[in-house]
């Protein structure tokens, strides 16, 4: 695979500037705190030395008696898969496989002043479905700063921070990719997950609840941060403890901007209510979301159990997902399927449909935890509507790395 940097070379050297900035202010702040304290967390299990590096290697600076700056840390995950789908949709049958590199992002944090903490994570990967061109810069997946003020007015653990966000609405895209389950996410969680925003976020604790609510811009900016210039989306959202194995979480998104000028989420509302629990041995999260996009409603469900068969080592994973529209609002994951269709034959699509089914079975093998992992797993689809009649098959495999 050929590697070559490209993109907006003057923000990628600024990035990189400002980086070897901070660097060079922590060591020089280190010389004069005392002592220095740098280490993995203390909760990881001892998994054989490379696994406690991957883990603790991102840690560069960490000394909580420095008044200045406190912990100073890089990140970043790689992921890659490869999926192979079958297709007959009305008497069109056809069958592809592609790999790409799914993601590939780098961040750096800041603790700092005792009470700030800025965090800022690019995007790197290039190429896509069966292109692999190398990497370069793609703009920024996540750039926030945000103030911990402690307990306020009878709230716990409050902070505020403005940046770009990921909105994580509903019960997949709560779970960081980073230690998800499935390959990919359901097609109900992609309809009504928002593309990144810019905005203000806020949360607390309160009587055994976390909340949290965000104010964001209805604009969309594919690399840093949106304007203000069209409406608002406002973000809400409720955890509640059912006791020690189980929570209850309600999540609402309310967009009050014009279709027009819409372009963060595609919809006017939407609600979601998932539930997690321990039963056992198994770990089960069931969602349930409703969309209102203007003319048309779209709702379902999705449950998702999964158990180790090997503790701590080999996971199965099991997910059905039914959604529905009233106007053939849904459509199949871009990977692996609508790739697949666009690929074997160029300008091939897969149209809209209002009844969709999906059936996932997975295992996942443990390396040194999430940090490094390998994904497999079969999902069978069906989508009905007046434009198609979709039957198909995808098997995937992935390896998903983090530090």
């Amino acid at each position: 695979m050929q590697l070559a940097v490209r993109g907006n070379g003057s923000i990628f050297q600024k990035m990189t500037g400002g980086l070897s900035s901070l660097l060079f202010m922590g060591a020089a702040i280190t010389g004069q705190a005392g002592e220095v304290e740098i280490s993995a967390p203390v909760d990881e299990p001892n998994t054989g030395d490379w696994c406690d590096t991957l883990k603790s290697i991102g840690t560069l600076y960490k000394d909580k008696s420095n008044p200045w700056i406190q912990e100073v840390k890089v990140f970043g995950r790689a992921h890659y898969q490869w999926g192979y789908s079958d297709v007959s949709n009305f008497n069109d049958d056809y069958s592809g496989n592609g790999d790409e590199i799914r993601r590939l992002r780098a961040g750096l944090s800041v603790k700092f002043l005792n009470h700030f903490k800025a965090v800022g994570r690019v995007n790197l990967e290039e190429g896509g479905f069966r292109n692999h061109e190398g990497f370069s810069y793609g703009g920024f997946d996540e750039l926030y700063l945000q103030y911990e003020a402690g307990d306020v007015a009878g709230f716990e653990d409050v902070s505020i921070g403005y940046g770009r966000y990921k909105i994580a609405f509903g019960g997949e895209e709560h779970q960081s990719s980073k230690k998800i389950k499935t390959v990919e996410r359901s097609n109900l969680n992609n309809i009504f997950a928002p593309s990144r925003a810019t905005g203000a976020l806020i949360k607390a604790k309160r009587g055994g609840l976390d909340l949290a609510f965000g104010v964001f811009s209805s604009r969309s900016s594919d690399q840093d941060f949106a304007d203000w210039t069209s409406g608002h989306v406002y973000f809400a959202s409720v955890t509640h403890a059912l006791g020690e194995d189980q929570s209850i979480r309600a999540d609402v998104i309310f967009n009050d901007s014009t279709q027009g000028d819409d372009e963060i989420l595609g919809y006017d509302w939407a609600a979601s209510l998932t539930y997690d629990a321990e039963i056992g041995d198994v770990d089960l999260m069931v969602n349930a979301t409703f969309g209102d996009m203007g003319d048309e409603n779209v709702y379902g469900i999705v449950i998702m159990p999964s158990t180790f068969l090997i503790e701590d080592r080999l996971e199965a994973v099991f997910r059905y997902q039914w959604a529905h529209s009233s106007g053939d609002m849904i459509r199949p994951n871009s990977r692996n399927l609508r790739n697949v269709a666009g690929h074997e034959t160029p300008g091939r699509g897969i149209a809209g449909g209002d009844d969709n089914h999906t059936f996932y079975a997975g295992l996942n093998y443990f390396l040194c935890d999430h940090n490094a992992k390998v994904m497999v797993g079969a999902e069978y689809e069906t989508l009905d509507g007046d434009r198609v009649d979709l039957e198909a098959t995808t098997l995937w495999a992935a390896f998903r790395m983090y530090f």
